[in-house]
């Protein structure tokens, strides 16, 4: 790292300045959901689809955007999708139906994934021999985690100060500067990874099939109570086909998109389980949201707040976590120490979930989730990329971001929210049964409430009602709680497990192994 010279480094600070508004896209109105639906007035399902359709098309487009952006010079492919990102974005602005504005977002999320390959090559093409990988992966995660809590809170803060369209035009802003960026540090318009064009246009549309069929089931599997329904019952059945008929098409296909050969390396194996490990244990951050929202009675902006000590985290484990990589530390090490600090953050938020919470409440477990991120992240990218070769990068790294992505946030995320809706129901099952006249708490409470809306002007009888629709509220709102403590007692345990597992079979007693990298390295 000492060859860099002053130029040298302010020129990689401006590379990857390049590359934060690409991986933001989506992130900047993240908490604007409800402003958004009330502006298209959309039901519940239709806005479901909207919120997951850009994602999925970003995944989707992933492995032809990689191909197709080694075919365009740098300069012109960054300019290019930088300007049409702009359009994009402006254009959701006026959209007059939910169904526009999910068709603009969707192409703003699929230039995206181009404008990060863009951004990202140069920084490989011209700094690899030099930076030592695991810090070039540190680099990376920490830009893409910390960026991700800034334009979040950025989001909202502007959103606050008029309506949820002061974030896109935020997002303009940084595109813009994008723009800007690229006319000082593009120097030469070059493609230098360019090649035969070759692409496995068949695997592509099974993949996008096995997207569409995963974008049903968390839109609606929810709703239609999985398995119990026939048409959730029908997906899986298809998708299990899709599977299967992927797995044939690999056998008569040169260059698929995932090669299955790929999992003959075992970091690959357990490194796509570590990637729907950690996606899974991160995924649980939408309940402590809907905690604050729902319960809590929490603003967009103090949620947007609270989760910026994440940062404080990030800030602390990414650096260590590089540096420790760097100087050849045990794997073993950074991930037992990872899995304990998802394991503080699952269990703090355990005894956290009860009324009258105040925000600062939530900054202690927050830091441990920016740790476990920190210590995590990096480790996990590093390692299921250890000693494969370039040919099978793709197939390497789309089988980590199907894990983390598709299987464990996505999917995860929607089965998450079944089961606490089943446990929810369950304890106001149980607390409702209480409510009779044989139990003196509830009793005196029902009285306390009937004599409060009596004094209200209210007859007995109204007055009644009242008091047991109160007393109901409160059943409901503490139901919630308990499913919601269920949840992380449970993921608690889940996260201390993989550490008995490390020292019981002594797994990861090393330090990480060679690298390649091509075309990105997450």
């Amino acid at each position: 790292m000492g060859s860099i010279k002053k130029g040298s480094v302010f020129t990689l600070v401006g590379l990857y300045l390049l590359t934060i508004p690409f991986f933001n896209a989506l992130n900047v109105t993240s908490y604007d959901n409800s402003q958004i639906l009330g502006h298209f007035g959309a039901s519940t399902t239709v806005f479901t689809y909207s919120t997951y359709i850009p994602f999925f098309a970003m995944l989707g487009f992933l492995p032809l955007g990689l191909k197709i952006g080694k075919q365009i010079p740098m300069r012109t492919m960054i300019l290019s999708v930088s300007f049409l990102s702009i359009i994009c974005n402006t254009a959701s602005l006026y959209a007059t139906t939910i169904e526009w504005f999910t068709v603009w977002r969707a192409l703003l999320a699929i230039l995206s994934i181009i404008g990060i390959f863009a951004t990202i090559s140069p920084i490989i093409l011209k700094y690899n021999p030099t930076f030592n990988m695991p810090i070039l992966y540190g680099i990376v995660q920490f830009i893409l985690q910390g960026s991700k809590q800034l334009y979040q809170y950025f989001g909202t803060e502007m959103t606050s100060i008029h309506n949820w369209t002061f974030g896109i035009y935020f997002l303009n802003i940084n595109f813009l500067v994008a723009i800007l960026l690229a006319w000082i540090f593009y120097r030469k318009d070059v493609a230098p990874m360019k090649g035969v064009f070759q692409f496995d246009w068949r695997g592509w549309l099974i993949i996008l099939l096995f997207l569409m069929v995963i974008l049903f089931l968390c839109a609606e599997g929810q709703t239609r109570n999985w398995l119990t329904d026939p048409r959730v019952a029908a997906a899986t059945a298809i998708l299990l086909v899709i599977i299967g008929v992927y797995l044939l098409h690999v056998r008569f296909t040169d260059n698929p998109i995932i090669n299955t050969d790929v999992y003959r390396y075992r970091n690959v194996v357990l490194g796509s389980l570590l990637f729907f490990y950690t996606g899974m244990m991160n995924g649980t951050g939408s309940v402590v949201t809907g905690f604050m929202t729902n319960i809590l009675g929490f603003d967009s902006i103090y949620v947007a707040r609270t989760h910026l000590a994440i940062l404080i985290g990030l800030f602390i484990a990414i650096p260590l976590s590089t540096y420790l990589l760097f100087k050849r530390i045990y794997l073993a090490t950074l991930w037992i120490t990872g899995f304990a600090c998802y394991g503080m953050y699952h269990t703090l938020l355990y005894f956290r979930f009860y009324p009258e919470i105040d925000t600062s409440d939530f900054f202690g477990p927050f830091i441990f989730k920016g740790l476990a991120i920190g210590f995590l992240y990096p480790a996990a990218s590093l390692y299921i990329s250890e000693n494969v070769p370039k040919p099978l990068g793709d197939s390497r790294m789309m089988s980590g971001v199907i894990s983390r992505a598709v299987f464990a946030s996505l999917l995860g995320g929607a089965i998450l929210g079944t089961f606490i809706s089943n446990m929810n129901v369950q304890h106001k099952t149980g607390l409702s049964q209480q409510l009779t006249e044989l139990n003196p708490m509830a009793k005196a409470q029902l009285d306390k409430n009937k004599k409060y809306y009596m004094l209200n002007g209210l007859s007995a009888w109204e007055a009644q009602k009242k008091a047991e629709k109160s007393l109901s509220n409160q059943t409901s709102q503490s139901a919630m709680m308990l499913a919601y403590k269920d949840i992380y007692l449970v993921m608690a345990a889940l996260c201390f497990f993989p550490i008995l597992v490390l020292l019981l079979f002594r797994l990861g007693r090393r330090p990480i192994g060679r690298v390649d990298v091509e075309p990105i390295p997450f």
